[in-house]
């Protein structure tokens, strides 16, 4: 027909052709969209979360409940999405960056060294493994709440009586912890008395009271009782250890590099700041 010949007829008829396509494309998009499927891989997966939690296999009625609650969030995921919920938000993007830095993980895995490499390894870092000096003492403690702005001039005159052989139980106030430890070593002190505290306490010599030494707790007189000295490990008793600390140390290289190679495929621009 002549009015089909038309350029103005064409070219109306293929834009309704392309609207007509597009909405029924959409429609389709739709559908799917609106079609949550639970494979039988997926609840597989799902059973084996739930058996691990539970510690035991899930029955008929655990099963329905495990597929109603994959269902339930499914829905409410696609419906957030749907709405851009999850546009912008900084507790969204950290989770997807978890997961896929556990995915990177878990690609990042070490083969087995030899035992002439993890023998070069384990020399390269013998210090790591070695155990650390310990230190036993006893320390006899002043409150600044009860003391104030006496407390360094009372701590002194309790060292002059602990060094003309005082019994030091007698001096020095209540404290919250112990009076005397044994066998800690230094990041132990850190822990329980700060790390000023204990850098000062392994400068201190064996069988002397010390100056005044200060805490997060107030002032201390300290008697090293007794130092055991660092001791070098040896490799044989301890290899299993020295393996997992050389394949944690592989593994996390290698997740580096990873990571590194996934952010080489972007090109990164810094804004700046006006």
């Amino acid at each position: 027909m002549k009015i089909f010949r038309d350029p103005i007829t064409q070219f109306v008829l293929i834009g309704l052709l392309l609207v007509g396509l597009n909405h029924f494309w959409r429609g389709w998009q739709g559908e799917q969209g609106r079609t949550i499927v639970v494979s039988a891989a997926e609840i597989g997966r799902l059973e084996q979360i739930w058996a691990g939690t539970a510690g035991r296999l899930p029955t008929g009625e655990d099963r329905q409940q495990i597929i109603d609650q994959y269902v339930e969030e499914e829905a409410l995921v696609r419906e957030a999405e749907r709405l851009g919920l999850g546009d912008g938000d900084t507790i969204i993007r950290r989770r997807l960056a978890q997961k896929m830095d556990f995915l990177v993980s878990d690609d990042a895995k070490a083969d087995d060294p030899t035992d002439a490499e993890l023998k070069r390894w384990f020399d390269d870092h013998r210090e790591r493994f070695a155990a650390p000096e310990m230190r036993s003492f006893t320390h006899v403690y002043f409150s600044p709440e009860k003391h104030g702005s006496r407390i360094e001039a009372d701590a002194q005159t309790a060292l002059a009586k602990l060094r003309s052989g005082a019994d030091w139980k007698s001096l020095g106030d209540p404290f919250i912890q112990k009076r005397s430890y044994a066998a800690l070593p230094q990041r132990e002190v850190t822990r329980l008395f700060g790390p000023e505290f204990a850098a000062d306490l392994f400068k201190l010599d064996a069988g002397n009271w010390s100056e005044p030494i200060g805490s997060a707790y107030g002032l201390h007189l300290v008697r090293i009782e007794a130092i055991d000295s660092a001791a070098q490990a040896k490799f044989e008793p301890i290899r299993a250890e020295v393996l997992a600390a050389w394949q944690e140390e592989q593994r996390i290289e290698a997740k580096r590099e990873a990571v590194e190679a996934l952010i080489g495929n972007y090109k990164v621009v810094v804004e700046k700041s006006e």
